[in-house]
């Protein structure tokens, strides 16, 4: 196993984690939501019901950590077999793009999360990496 496919399998499993952290709090969150019945925030000067909001963010988490379970499996086929890396290759490509999307969208609007920079780097890399691994094949 050559250097890129360690540093690939440790960074996959790391995103494996992160996904199970994000399906946990989203379910929590989803379900909890329920014990907030009849409260409301306000919300940008409008009032909103805080269960729904809370499920609403809850199911956000859940389909974030279910994408980020598949990628992180990807990655971690694509490790383990070189050959099979080509699903992983693309969809760092298209996170890629979206994240740059998003950040000039951001900036244009006059925000800027160093959050989605970070994101940027990590998704970044791991195209370098699954670029890496895919040439030894």
């Amino acid at each position: 196993m050559s250097g890129s496919q360690k540093a690939l399998k440790v960074i996959s499993i790391i995103t494996i984690v992160y996904a199970v952290v994000l399906l946990v709090l989203g379910i929590f969150m989803a379900a909890g939501g329920s014990l907030l019945s009849g409260e409301t925030i306000d919300v940008d000067g409008t009032a909103a019901s805080a269960s729904i909001v809370a499920a609403v963010l809850g199911v956000t988490l859940v389909i974030g950590g279910v994408v980020d379970l598949v990628i992180g499996l990807l990655g971690l086929r694509g490790a383990k077999n070189p050959r099979k890396v080509g699903p992983f290759f693309v969809l760092c490509i298209i996170g890629l793009a979206l994240g740059l999307v998003g950040l000039g969208m951001a900036i244009a609007q006059g925000t800027f999360d160093p959050a989605s920079l970070v994101n940027i780097v990590i998704i970044a890399v791991c195209l370098f990496l699954a670029m890496r691994v895919k040439q030894q094949a």
